[in-house]
């Protein structure tokens, strides 16, 4: 699990994340809270990679990567 927080102001920026990680490798789940600016990504992923993809449409920090394994 990755949490971002993201440059977003509008709904528009929010779909425009949201339809950007949807198309993205390794992704099993994703919540857009345009509220917080935070985006929460879950799947095969590396925090790194989801970060540096999304830094090209908004700027992102990473907040938070929980990895575990079972």
């Amino acid at each position: 699990m990755v949490v971002l927080r993201v440059s977003m102001h509008c709904y528009g920026c929010a779909k425009k994340v949201e339809k950007h990680i949807s198309k993205m490798e390794g992704v099993t789940s994703y919540q857009v809270n345009l509220e917080t600016k935070t985006v929460v990504v879950i799947g095969d992923i590396i925090a790194f990679e989801i970060l540096e993809s999304v830094s090209k449409l908004k700027y992102a920090e990473l907040l938070s990567n929980a990895t575990h394994s079972d």
